[in-house]
């Protein structure tokens, strides 16, 4: 039996979702495979505000204009300064930065940060904060809103490559674990309109050969929000085929794995929200430290009259 690993190339093909690749791969002639994603490759070109994206400071909602895929402190609090004017020409909110580059708004009346859309609270460094959110100190005879934490302005530092034939990976909630099925994990090194270029070397992944007819990968930060990207995505992919005497050690060793995830179903990837499912930390505890019984062995036909004699 030909047990030579497979190379693929694939690539993203539709323009509106460059981040998502939905295919198949032809199978080899074994019942089990390992599949490994070996390298990704794009271009640093994400949607980082889009039309979508928007903040209600006191009561008004401000609303972002046009898309951005290159942002910096300097540039947003620019930015805001002039939709807020623009909208309300009357009000003295205005938006600084700090040394730290955190971002303030100040106003000699009270603030409100009512809400705000996601991409906006990454920017900000309002992820971690509940909103509402009132002025918490004073500047100069003005009240402040002062944002906690430094802005990101190129997605999370850590990027995921999720599949639906991916291990799972679990990401820490206030009281509860949230889980998804990764293939890769890339470190947000790179800059805006630069090349990534990111070998795999964290997952490798066993699935059954006829699930690679319906393979799935989405490109999601952190917090398992897709990212929006301006170019096609490649992928490439190594199958590597089990022999069958491993492929039956295999099932003898994971029979537990596999009843689990049959039994919490396949997660597989969703069009609209890619989040995985949550679980309680005692969930997490059981399904981590869940022992696989120990079989008893019967004796052999030589064995057997020997235990008699002892008796």
């Amino acid at each position: 039996m030909n047990t030579i690993p497979i190379d693929y190339t694939i690539n993203s093909t539709d323009c509106e979702h460059n981040n998502r690749i939905y295919t198949n791969i032809a199978a080899p002639q074994t019942e089990y495979c390992r599949m490994t994603i070996t390298s990704l490759t794009t271009m640093a070109n994400f949607v980082l505000l889009d039309k979508s994206d928007y903040i209600i400071i006191n009561g008004t909602k401000y609303c972002v204009q046009e898309d951005f895929s290159d942002v910096n402190t300097a540039s947003l609090c620019e930015y805001l300064n002039s939709i807020i004017t623009a909208q309300t020409p009357n009000t003295d909110i205005e938006v600084y930065y700090d040394s730290c580059s955190r971002i303030y708004f100040a106003s000699m009346n009270d603030i409100i940060i009512n809400e705000c859309s996601y991409n906006l609270k990454l920017m900000l460094g309002l992820v971690n904060v509940t909103l509402p959110i009132r002025n918490n100190s004073m500047m100069n005879l003005h009240k402040i809103i002062l944002c906690p934490d430094v802005g990101l302005y190129l997605s999370t530092p850590v990027l995921y490559l999720a599949c639906n034939l991916g291990s799972n990976s679990y990401k820490n909630t206030q009281n509860s674990f949230t889980s998804m099925r990764i293939l890769m994990r890339l470190i947000n090194s790179f800059f805006a309109k630069q090349p990534i270029c990111n070998p795999n070397g964290d997952y490798t992944t066993t699935v059954r050969c006829s699930d690679l007819s319906d393979v799935r990968f989405t490109l999601m930060d952190a917090n398992y929000h897709e990212v929006k990207l301006l170019s096609p995505m490649y992928l490439a992919i190594q199958i590597e085929p089990i022999p069958d005497a491993e492929d039956k050690q295999y099932n003898a060793v994971s029979n537990i794995h596999s009843e689990l995830m049959n039994m919490k179903e396949y997660a597989y990837m969703r069009d609209l929200t890619e989040r995985g499912q949550e679980y309680n930390i005692e969930e997490i505890s059981n399904y981590i430290y869940l022992e696989q019984p120990k079989q008893t062995e019967t004796p052999t036909e030589t064995e057997a009259p020997q235990q008699q004699e002892q008796q």
